[in-house]
């Protein structure tokens, strides 16, 4: 996530994000129970009381950090379907989705806990609405008919897909070997789109 050594980030004087990336690598190591306060300050190199001036308590931090994870999920998918003609784009995005969440998980989990109150903070409600309308634009692309039913089978299908990987309910499929299965899937997928009528 971020290359900068743990003693170092602070003093570029932006605090906030350098508690955030910090945050986003204790995720990736230990899940959100690693998502301690104290912790955290001692991995950037801060008083114990440091986070609390940006960060009221544990449920903000895990927030901010979901909301991080948005916008790397964004730019993973956006990048996916860079330099790709309109009509192949979704099928591009829809496989970066699935390797977004199998490369990592915990924070794909996170993303998309019940409990993180997505309608309370207004940055993670941003960058959720962003990642999916990125997606959403691309699905109703292939069935300008009905954009919106498009839109969510679209996005039920991606998340469906990463959760069958992730709790490992395809028999014989695990994240070490999915990737031919994600291509051939969000490929056909992509095509029944593009063919509503067939589908």
């Amino acid at each position: 996530m971020s290359t900068s050594e743990p003693h170092d980030r602070y003093h570029h004087g932006d605090l906030r994000r350098a508690l955030v990336e910090a945050a986003l690598e204790l995720l990736l190591e230990g899940g959100t129970e690693a998502l301690g306060m104290r912790e955290l300050a001692r991995r950037v190199g801060v008083s114990a009381a440091a986070p609390y001036r940006h960060f009221r308590d544990k449920q903000a931090l895990i927030q901010a950090v979901a909301a991080a994870g948005f916008a790397l999920f964004l730019e993973a998918i956006d990048k996916a379907k860079a330099d790709v003609p309109a009509e192949e784009q979704f099928g591009a995005m829809a496989e970066a989705y699935v390797q977004f969440a199998l490369r990592y998980p915990r924070l794909y989990r996170l993303m998309f806990s019940s409990e993180l109150g997505k309608f309370e903070d207004k940055e993670l409600r941003r960058a959720a609405d962003a990642a999916y309308e990125s997606l959403a634009v691309a699905a109703a692309r292939q069935d300008p008919e009905a954009p919106g039913e498009a839109a969510i089978s679209a996005w039920a299908f991606v998340h469906g897909l990463s959760m069958l990987l992730l709790d490992e309910q395809l028999l014989g499929v695990s994240a070490a070997n999915a990737e031919p299965l994600i291509r051939k899937l969000t490929r056909r997928q992509a095509r029944r789109f593009g063919n509503p009528r067939s589908a």
